[in-house]
Formats: C-alpha cells, sequence, structure tokens
C-alpha cells in the first residue's frame, strides 16, 4: 500500500542516537565539589598537577582547563582557576589539605603574633584596608594575604566560602567587603588558630 504524499513517518532515533544535555553543575555545589577536587590533588600527592595551578594564568595547561570545568557558569571560569591558585600556593610542601574555615576577614585577623592580630597589627590592617575598598576583585593583594597566611601557619579561609564570596564581590551593596570587613574589626576575641604543620585540617 502505498503512503498518501504527507503522511511519511518519522521515526523516532534509538536511544543511543538522541541528544544527550551536558551534565550541569549547580551552583552551590560547585564551589564544594571543587575545593573537594583541589584537596585530592594535595591528598594524593599530584604534585604536578599543583604546580601547574601555582603557574601564571598566561601558562595554560590541561590542569588549568580541569580546574575551570568546575565553575558552573562561563563567567566564573576564571575565578575558579583564580582560587585554585590561592589554593596552590597555600598548599605548596604540604602533605595533608587544609580546607580553612570562616571568611578571608576572619583569616586576615589573625595575620600577626600574639597581642598584636588583625586590627591591632598595622601590617594586617594596611592589607585588609588595600582589599575590601577594591571595585573588582583584588588578585594580588589576596595571594599577599595567603603568603601572609601561610609564613604565620594560622587558618586559610573556607576556600568554599572563598569562592563564594568572590562570585559576588561586585553585587550590589558590596556584601562580601562588608562581611569581610565586619569578620575582620569583630570586637569579639578570635582566637589565633594555629594550622597543623602536617596540613590536615582542623
Amino acid at each position: 500500500m502505498t503512503l498518501p504524499l504527507f503522511d511519511i513517518p518519522h521515526p523516532s532515533p534509538p536511544p543511543d542516537a538522541e541528544a544527550t544535555p551536558p551534565a550541569t553543575v549547580e551552583a552551590a555545589a560547585a564551589p564544594v565539589q571543587y575545593v573537594a577536587w583541589l584537596g585530592s590533588l594535595v591528598h594524593t600527592h599530584q604534585y604536578g598537577k599543583l604546580a601547574d595551578l601555582r603557574r601564571p594564568p598566561t601558562a595554560d595547561s590541561p590542569t588549568h582547563y580541569e580546574a575551570r570545568a568546575f565553575a558552573p557558569n562561563e563567567d566564573h571560569r576564571a575565578l575558579y582557576r583564580q582560587v585554585g591558585f590561592l589554593f596552590a600556593r597555600y598548599h605548596a610542601g604540604r602533605v595533608k589539605p587544609h580546607y580553612g574555615y570562616g571568611d578571608m576577614g576572619r583569616a586576615i585577623r589573625s595575620i600577626g603574633y600574639d597581642g598584636a592580630r588583625g586590627p591591632a597589627n598595622p601590617g594586617a590592617e594596611r592589607l585588609m584596608m588595600r582589599i575590601l575598598p577594591a571595585r573588582h576583585i583584588p588578585w594580588r593583594h589576596l595571594q599577599h594575604a595567603i603568603e601572609r597566611i601561610r609564613a604565620g601557619a594560622t587558618t586559610p579561609p573556607s576556600w568554599a566560602e572563598l569562592i563564594t564570596d568572590l562570585a559576588q564581590w561586585t553585587d550590589r551593596g558590596r556584601p562580601t567587603p562588608e562581611k569581610w570587613g565586619d569578620a575582620f574589626y569583630s570586637r569579639s576575641r578570635t582566637p589565633s588558630p594555629t594550622a597543623p604543620k602536617n596540613g590536615a585540617t582542623t
């Protein structure tokens, strides 16, 4: 039997031929997943990849693209790569990952020495006041902060929280600088947590 001209059937393609949409990473989960991956590089001693992450942004490598792939959208890919750089800088020479605690304001508050930390330490306060007014993410000053935290063997910020905070840096009302400033100048006594020498989490 001949089918009518306009009744030509269009069979569905087999299941394996259908296009599968790429997996999407939930924005809220992406920082945690990314930091877990960064921590695994330290835990499994993948020093080559950590060295890649410590290289400048102009030095592309497969590791850089792996890091960027964790970002939930195109706009945040450079941010994820830069936080990977900070993480790798902090972990240079460490054998266990440290996932950090609190925000960057709290972490910088621990810079200094007993009796002169945070606002009572001129160097820490100068660093904080270079970061807070910045209209764009002040990567150079953030690197300086991480280097100071590492040198003083104090606890770094939560890396996952750092990603979330930096993603909101230019939001209306500047919530991240406000939060960091409040944490740095908090009147409540902030302990000076010391990072374990082996790099383990606290």
